[in-house]
């Protein structure tokens, strides 16, 4: 796997082959620019808000999308005591609640992959992916920029490095998924960096969890 160093002087990544956890050093760099532990901070607030979260996916199974967030359901309703399954169906339930297309950023793949120039995706090896969420994987691949630039074991924590990727560099968000990352940012990790006000869907939802 190729792996990539920070470079505060460039602010960007130089391609280099390390033997050191690259996620250790992501997860450093963070620290640095944002004086926050990401892993602890990410999942401590998405333990706190995945129960509020799923029951308003619960009353979201209507129409075509509701179709998508009853399958997502039904698996959890199975292995709830499962706090990776947890996880999980509150960050994808996420994206379909907002209506966002993650087809380019989420994708599952048995064997060969193949990216676009540009490319920034979460690539899950799974053989089984009930309602097209990868819960159990072999391994998740981080693309950027059409290059794998490391994977991890789980889904949720391949999302959450790239997310500190994402930030770190300074990227944009995948456009067709903005919303999604935004909650990440705003919601979750409350990393404003005085953005301009959440849109009133995400507003809504805010309230909605601080209730």
């Amino acid at each position: 796997m190729d792996l990539m160093n920070f470079s505060r002087d460039s602010g960007c990544l130089s391609p280099q082959l390390h033997g050191t956890d690259f996620s250790a050093a992501l997860y450093s760099e963070f620290l640095w620019i944002t004086n926050e532990n990401l892993p602890h901070l990410f999942y401590g607030s998405l333990d706190k808000y995945a129960p509020k979260l799923i029951e308003l996916y619960k009353k979201k199974r209507s129409g075509p999308w509701g179709e998508k967030m009853e399958h997502l359901l039904t698996v959890y309703e199975q292995e709830k005591n499962d706090i990776n399954v947890i996880r999980t169906v509150a960050l994808s339930g996420l994206i379909i609640h907002l209506k966002e297309d993650s087809s380019d950023l989420f994708r599952i793949c048995k064997d060969e992959m193949d990216f676009q120039e540009g490319t920034v995706a979460l690539v899950a090896m799974a053989d089984d992916v009930p309602g097209g969420v990868p819960f159990s994987t072999q391994q998740v691949f981080i693309v950027l920029e059409d290059q794998v630039v490391m994977s991890s074991t789980s889904w949720t924590g391949a999302l959450v490095c790239l997310f500190g990727l994402i930030y770190a560099l300074h990227l944009s968000y995948p456009e067709k998924c903005i919303g999604f990352f935004e909650f990440i940012q705003v919601i979750l990790l409350k990393l404003h960096n005085d953005r301009r006000q959440l849109k009133s869907k995400l507003q809504s939802l805010q309230n909605v969890l601080n209730e």
